[in-house]
Parts: C-alpha cells; sequence; structure tokens
C-alpha cells in the first residue's frame, strides 16, 4: 500500500480521497489476480475485513460514532465500480494499443504522432520545461493557463507529450495529467490537436455547421430515416444547431444518444459526475444543462474518461465540447466506441475533415460468415458504409441546397 495510507492507519485518521482511491485501486488489482471479475460477495468479504481491522481510517461513520450499514457501503461501491472499469477496459482494451508496436489506429490522421525534438532542444531542457509547467500549475492553477510562457512551453514540449502519451503500455490518465495538467485544458486540448494533424478541430467544426448544418436539418425534414429522427424533428430547434445535427446524426445511425453524450443537471459538480453517474471508460462529453431535454440550455460542458472527469469547459456552447471530446480520441490513440462509432466517423470526415485513404478509428466488429455460419472477424472497410452512404446522400441533397 502507498506510504500514505499506511500512515494513515497507523494514525487512525481517514486518508484524503485520492489517496483512497489509490488504495482501491491497489485492492483491485490483487484481486484480480486470482478472480478477473470478482463477485459483489467476494469484495464483500475483503471490505468488511477492512472495516474491522481499520475502522477510523475507512469505516461510514454517523455523526454519533455509529457504523452506517455496517460501515462498509461506501468502500464496497468504490470496489465494485473499480473492477466494472477495469472489466471494461478490457472490452475496450483496442482503444488503447497494449501490443508492442503502435498499430494505424493510433496513429491514423495524424501527420506528427511521434516528432523529434525542436532543433536547440534536449532530452533535459524539455524535461526542465515540463517540470517549470508543473510548477505554474502549482502557484496559479488553471489560471496559469493564460500565461504566454505556459503557452511557448506546451509547444516546445509537445513532443515529450506524444512521447509520454505513446508510452506501452499506455499511461494512466491520472499519470498524465498530473505531469501535464495544462494538456487537459480545452485551449490546449484544441492546440495539441492541432499540432498532431494541422486541423484547428474547434474552427473547423464550427465553420462546418455554418455551411451545412441547415442543409443536413433540412435533408431528414424531407426524407426523415426512422421515428427516432421525426421525434428529434419534431421538437424543434431550440437547441443549439451543432447539437439538434448530432442528434439527428445518432437518431438516424440508430445510436443511442448516451453513447457519446450524457444529460446532467446544471448544478452538478465533477465530483458529483464521478460518483453518481454510471461512466463508461470510453469518452462521453457531460452537458450539465437546464430545461426538458428536447430544448435545453447549455451551461458549460466537462470529458469523462476511464469513469474520470479529465477536463471542463466554462465556453456554454456544445461545439466547444464535442470539439474537446473529439480531439480526446486523437491525442490519447482511442478508438471510437461501438456505441457512437458511426457518428463520429461522419463528424471526422464531413466536419472535421480527416479522410485518410486507409484505416479507420473504429473497432472492427464480429459478423456471422455468410459461407461458414460461424462468427468471425468483420473486414476493415476504408469508410462505414452507413456513414458513406449518408455522405453521399447529403453531397446530392446540397448540391440543390439553397
Amino acid at each position: 500500500m502507498p506510504q500514505e495510507i499506511r500512515s494513515a492507519i497507523a494514525d487512525g485518521k481517514r486518508p484524503k480521497p485520492v489517496e483512497r482511491r489509490q488504495m482501491v485501486r491497489v485492492l483491485v488489482d490483487e484481486m484480480r489476480r486470482y478472480e478477473a471479475n470478482p463477485t459483489r460477495t467476494q469484495c464483500l468479504t475483503v471490505v468488511r475485513n477492512i472495516i474491522r481491522q481499520y475502522p477510523k481510517s475507512f469505516a461510514d461513520i454517523a455523526p454519533d460514532g455509529s457504523l452506517l450499514c455496517g460501515g462498509y457501503t461506501s468502500l464496497l461501491i468504490q470496489l465494485k465500480n473499480r473492477i466494472e472499469n477495469v472489466n471494461r477496459d478490457r472490452s475496450f482494451s483496442c482503444h488503447r494499443s497494449s501490443t508492442g508496436k503502435r498499430g494505424p489506429t493510433d496513429t491514423y490522421g495524424c501527420t506528427r504522432f511521434q516528432p523529434e525534438l525542436p532543433p536547440e532542444e534536449t532530452d533535459e531542457t524539455v524535461e526542465q520545461h515540463r517540470q517549470r509547467l508543473e510548477e505554474i500549475y502549482r502557484q496559479e492553477g488553471a489560471g496559469g493557463a493564460e500565461r504566454a510562457e505556459v503557452k511557448n512551453l506546451m509547444e516546445l514540449t509537445f513532443s515529450l507529450q506524444r512521447r509520454h502519451i505513446n508510452t506501452l503500455p499506455p499511461p494512466d490518465i491520472e499519470d498524465v495529467k498530473s505531469k501535464w495538467p495544462f494538456l487537459f485544458m480545452p485551449r490546449y486540448i484544441y492546440a495539441h490537436f492541432e499540432l498532431l494533424t494541422d486541423i484547428n478541430v474547434l474552427r473547423s467544426l464550427e465553420l462546418s455547421m455554418e455551411e451545412c448544418g441547415r442543409a443536413i436539418t433540412e435533408y431528414f425534414r424531407g426524407k426523415p430515416t426512422n421515428k427516432d429522427v421525426k421525434d428529434i424533428l419534431s421538437n424543434g430547434e431550440d437547441n443549439e444547431m451543432a447539437l439538434h445535427v448530432v442528434q439527428l446524426l445518432m437518431a438516424h445511425f440508430g445510436e443511442d444518444l448516451t453513447g457519446l453524450i450524457l444529460l446532467t443537471d446544471v448544478s452538478v459538480t465533477a465530483s458529483d459526475v464521478e460518483t453518481t453517474l454510471s461512466l463508461p471508460a470510453s469518452p462521453r462529453l457531460i452537458l450539465p444543462v437546464s430545461g426538458a431535454t428536447g430544448q435545453v440550455t447549455i451551461k458549460g460542458w466537462m470529458i469523462t474518461f476511464e469513469g474520470r472527469v479529465i477536463s471542463e469547459g466554462i465556453t456554454p456552447t456544445f461545439a466547444a465540447g464535442l470539439a474537446a471530446m473529439f480531439a480526446i480520441y486523437y491525442i490519447f490513440n482511442l478508438q471510437y466506441q461501438d456505441e457512437a462509432a458511426c457518428t463520429l466517423e461522419f463528424i471526422q470526415r464531413r466536419f472535421i475533415g480527416i479522410n485518410p485513404e486507409r484505416g479507420t478509428k473504429a473497432k472492427r466488429g464480429k459478423v456471422v460468415s455468410k459461407k461458414k455460419g460461424v462468427i468471425v472477424q468483420k473486414k476493415s472497410s476504408a469508410v462505414n458504409t452507413h456513414v458513406a452512404m449518408l455522405l453521399k446522400n447529403l453531397l446530392d441533397f446540397e448540391w440543390n441546397f439553397i
């Protein structure tokens, strides 16, 4: 166990939340050496033993000093959530390569996946720059992001950022965040993506929505492809155009909105999101909103990954949040989750303009072989057939759309 946990136990004190989470990670790793997916009963046995030995440090205690429901509920929930997240990661394992080399999915769409150091820099100097960034963040927090020095140092250390991210096996997202705290702020998510792909992701998305958002809406209005599309059209267009378009796209592709976006109450904090929502391992855009589901008013946004909030934006536009979340897939070498793969590929090709001749960010699914009648790996295609058909139909429609 970490020294902080051992000290808390020795002193009969409660460890800090971050230390407790670290303890839970260690516990789960140890348990999974014997059982890949421990049951609730097995977890309860472990948790009860911990509470029995160290009640002052880990038990749920009421103000009068009595144990709440045996004192083990919150620790049991943490343990089970961690196990579920880890096992989700296993089914989602292809999103971050664990093999000895990087594949085409990781480098897909990138022009500077692993660049060389700037000519005037060495390994020692870029590490000094990184430490300087850490120092500024400790002193000024998020406010330091506005400093010209931070902008310059983030550009100078881009090669080191890529080296850390591209390490195999992939680093824990919290480890990356501890080394590069500014990287998880919207302006530097956009900046990193631009250095990586030569594309200004936010500007591209905003321009695309201005240019073709209305045409996409009118296309579906004239040819609604299913009941879900009709329902969204019937709700009106009080939402921001970008959100309305994404809702239509997901409905058309038969993808549930929760595969990409989770709506929550406007008063919810990042901590609330992590403790109250069931967060999948793959990225989600969290929208704190007011108003009915059909006609929401966006009040900022958050991005979750691996069950944690990794970035928050105060810009109250859906496009700003969507651009940042889309960039996350490329920055951290992620595949698109199955639940939103078609929509994300459409955004990639039509709105962002990433159209390599080969490769894809989507996983290769499994299908039943028509010849043998057994489940086989699906052949990968350059463009998802559903996405390709919609792109073609929209192109035909926009050609005549005024």
